[in-house]
């Protein structure tokens, strides 16, 4: 592998890296949708497989690069999915009431 096709990974890492941080709200406060969460999980699978099939040279074995991909892709989706149910709960949380206090008769 040259030193040349690794810089361009590098920089495709880099630029993944700035989406990344667009997607997940780096620039504003806003709270991330569906759809933001769904770009951050396929972005961060884009660059866990390039980083194991060219840094790790499993490009060389595609089995074990499929295999490392399809766990990183699992993993991905529990996450994603999870943050998706988080965000947006099933049921509205109520607040608690305060708890009665006990007053004592005097003595």
């Amino acid at each position: 592998m040259t030193d040349r096709r690794l810089l361009l990974t590098w920089a495709l890492l880099m630029g993944l890296t700035i989406l990344t941080g667009l997607a997940g709200g780096a620039v504003g406060a806003d709270k991330l949708g569906a759809a933001w969460m769904a770009v951050l999980g396929i972005v961060t699978v884009v660059k866990g497989r390039l980083i194991l099939a060219r840094y790790l040279r499993l490009e060389q074995a595609p089995g074990f690069l499929g295999g490392f991909t399809a766990a990183v892709v699992v993993t991905m989706a529990v996450v994603t999915l999870s943050f998706m149910v988080i965000s947006r709960p099933l049921v509205a949380a109520k607040p608690f009431a305060a708890p009665p206090t006990l007053v004592l008769p005097p003595r």
